[in-house]
């Protein structure tokens, strides 16, 4: 019987060197650089599992956004300080398990994570950085808005963190 489970922290007994998304930047990352930025604490890398093996994976750090790069509506009300957010700086899922829901679990975990730190910490917004436009438009569809200074940069303002995660 086949099991799926996580997300949970990656670990070095974790079945992830022969994880493909079939973008190569994401797999190097996994397989060569996971393990060392969650060791260094500059990330945290969360996989979601089949039996042992990685199906499916997302990093989140701390970050700023420059109060005059942001978006007006991220901005708006707050002081002229950097603007403290959570990135979502990776997200990938296997291409053998693309297509069911396996992403969709991944990036609602992560929304409710951010939700959590952002009760404990000062987070205003979640971020990331889409690769290309093909993670864009999966980003749009989740509920994402587009950064006007970058197109591949998309958005959630923590108080709307909640409503997409009951809609995801």
């Amino acid at each position: 019987m086949t099991e799926f489970s996580g997300p949970v922290l990656l670990t070095k007994s974790h079945d992830f060197l022969d994880f493909d998304c079939g973008k190569e930047p994401l797999n190097t990352f996994l397989t060569r650089h996971a393990l060392a930025n969650q060791a260094n604490g500059s990330a945290r890398i969360f996989v979601g599992l089949h039996n042992n093996r990685v199906v499916g994976y997302y990093s989140l750090a701390v970050g700023s956004v420059l109060f005059d790069e942001a978006p007006e509506r991220m901005a708006k009300g707050l002081a002229k300080h950097p603007i403290p957010i959570l990135l979502m700086a990776r997200f990938a899922v296997d291409k053998e398990f693309q297509g069911r829901g396996i992403g969709k679990g991944l990036f609602k975990d992560a929304l409710k994570r951010s939700l959590s730190v952002a009760r404990e910490a000062g987070v205003w917004a979640f971020m990331t950085h889409a690769k290309d436009d093909d993670a864009k438009a999966l980003y749009l569809r989740m509920g994402m808005q587009e950064c006007p200074s970058n197109p591949l940069h998309l958005y959630l303002l923590m108080k709307d963190v909640e409503r997409v995660v009951s809609v995801i």
